[in-house]
């Protein structure tokens, strides 16, 4: 059995809550149960058939969304096996608590992007809204595994409470990047704003630069060689996530180690200053 396409018809409108749109439905109850949907648009209810075309297209158990211009919110929510293509820009909540596959936006994303996700993989072509891989709204835990590599830039508070997973921003980020982080890694290939870091516990964030604002409780460890960039550089050019302006050779990067207030012994690499 072939993938989906699914393409609206009527980008007009208020958002598209697209949660339970997912490629498992392909296998659980084929192209009937995913045309029987129920899916929120404004103040109304309607069947998915009724917003979208479907056809024939794409590998097995893949969903290629085109979206017009309409607004796509909760795109690959709950996500947990196949793939989903977004041939344009989504709205909030792309690929939030995703457990497994691969969603991919040629566009940009709204906010909550990746949140609380736990496995898969996104890849967004432009930008990412703000609390990319963060907690969603009330809650407490951020991307726990996956990982997710945007294109261009994102908002504040990259990597919330990152538990575990990549996260790679070739562009800019905003403030709070890494803010609470427990685990994981932080990739940022284009500066970030203020307070990287902030109460963080462990993990690693790497910048190209030194950021204007640090964190009081962080310490300068200085100018060392680490012998696992070179581990981490060859495993991040593999999948896209290594930004073209970070050194494509040598181990020596400054290292700043926190944050001490929280009780933390996180790290922001300094790489371009090697």
């Amino acid at each position: 059995m072939s993938g989906i396409v699914l393409t609206i018809r009527d980008p007009a409108g208020p958002p598209i809550d697209m949660t339970g749109v997912l490629p498992e439905r392909l296998i659980e109850g084929g192209r009937e149960a995913l045309a029987r949907l129920m899916l929120v648009r404004g103040r109304g209810r309607y069947r998915l058939d009724a917003l979208f075309t479907l056809e024939d297209g794409g590998p097995p158990v893949t969903l290629i969304l085109r979206p017009g211009g309409a607004v796509l919110d909760g795109v690959g929510t709950g996500m947990s096996t196949g793939e989903i293509r977004v041939e344009g820009e989504c709205g909030a909540y792309a690929g939030s608590a995703m457990r497994g596959g691969t969603l991919t936006v040629a566009g940009n994303c709204g906010a909550f992007a990746a949140a609380e996700m736990s496995g898969g993989h996104l890849s967004v072509a432009g930008d990412a809204g703000d609390f990319l891989g963060a907690p969603l709204a009330g809650g407490t835990r951020g991307m726990s595994g996956g990982s997710v590599v945007v294109a261009g830039n994102a908002g504040d508070r990259v990597g919330e409470r990152i538990r575990r997973g990549l996260i790679a921003v070739h562009g800019r980020v905003g403030s709070l990047c890494g803010a609470r982080m427990i685990a994981g890694t932080i990739v940022v290939g284009a500066g970030c704003g203020p307070d990287p870091g902030q109460a963080m516990r462990r993990g690693s964030i790497l910048l190209p630069q030194a950021p204007d604002a640090v964190p009081s409780g962080f310490v300068d460890g200085g100018m060392n060689d680490w012998l696992f960039l070179d581990l981490m550089r060859k495993e991040l050019i593999d999948g896209g996530a290594w930004p073209s302006g970070f050194p494509t050779a040598g181990t020596r990067a400054r290292r700043l180690i926190g944050d001490r207030s929280a009780g933390g012994i996180g790290e922001v690499l300094i790489l371009a200053e090697a």
